[in-house]
């Protein structure tokens, strides 16, 4: 059993702490195979003792057998196969689960207050779910204004009223240009909100409100090429606007006496 596995064992048990251990090592796995506990900790802004819960909850003996499964795991790189579609689709069914369960409430008060709505996405699949968003918001009666290249990203910025709410789309949320983008955005003070890779990534921390997407990465192919899906970002905006259809219907109904 390698330690992917592990953690789709027993990823419904695990708290966000467990969920930031674990989205560190996802994208560090070369530097945790040379790490050591109170390193691992640091970088993970949690305790040793954190960290050592989180081994044992995943059902390992200690931090020696950490060490062995990363090691275990570098042996036995390949291309895509089964165990890869199998992790792609477990992280995909977290994904609609996530944002069907999260409290939009404060996010649906920000975009009915707002005089626009923004969107924009760092990558070429990023920027089709924005404009697939602003096709799903019409549904909802708004106008959703999607900013493509970096000369609609500068008018915006012209344009943009404070209370104003801006989503940003990033599959792993530590994207240079969109977290620069992101710092200046805030400046103006509007409403940002993330659809982004869970746990704690940069841009995460920076936006007021955050909308998961379970992703990690993947080896593909015979050179060993990195993969992030980001298959998950078009049913998150989709179900989004739903609720925020249904949102805006419950306020509309009387109040019950």
């Amino acid at each position: 059993m390698q330690l992917d596995d592990l953690i789709q064992k027993n990823y419904n048990r695990m708290n966000a702490n467990d969920r930031r251990i674990w989205q560190y090592i996802c994208e560090h796995r070369e530097e945790c195979r040379q790490t050591s506990l109170h390193q691992l900790a640091d970088a993970c802004e949690v305790s040793q003792t954190t960290i050592l819960r989180f081994l044992r909850l995943i059902g390992m003996d200690g931090f020696n057998d950490f060490k062995a499964f990363l090691k275990w795991d570098s042996l036995n790189l390949s291309t895509c196969n089964q165990r890869s579609i199998e992790q792609n689709c477990f992280n995909l069914t977290r994904t609609i689960t996530a944002i069907q369960q999260t409290d939009c409430s404060e996010l649906f008060r920000r975009m009915d207050r707002a005089y626009r709505i923004y969107a924009y996405g760092s990558g070429g699949v990023q920027k089709a779910v924005a404009r697939a968003f602003k096709n799903y918001m019409l549904l909802a009666e708004r106008l959703l204004h999607v900013i493509e290249g970096a000369e609609e990203r500068l008018m915006a910025m012209y344009q943009i009223k404070e209370g104003d709410v801006f989503f940003l789309l990033s599959v792993t949320g530590n994207d240079t240009a969109i977290i620069d983008y992101a710092k200046a955005l805030l400046d103006k003070g509007v409403f940002l909100a993330a659809v982004c890779q869970d746990g704690a990534n940069d841009l995460s921390k920076l936006c007021h409100f955050c909308l998961p997407l379970f992703t990690q990465k993947l080896t593909i192919g015979h050179s060993g090429n990195d993969y992030y899906s980001s298959a998950g970002m078009l049913p998150i905006v989709e179900t989004l606007v739903l609720k925020y259809i249904v949102y805006r219907h419950s306020q509309d109904l009387p109040h019950l006496q």
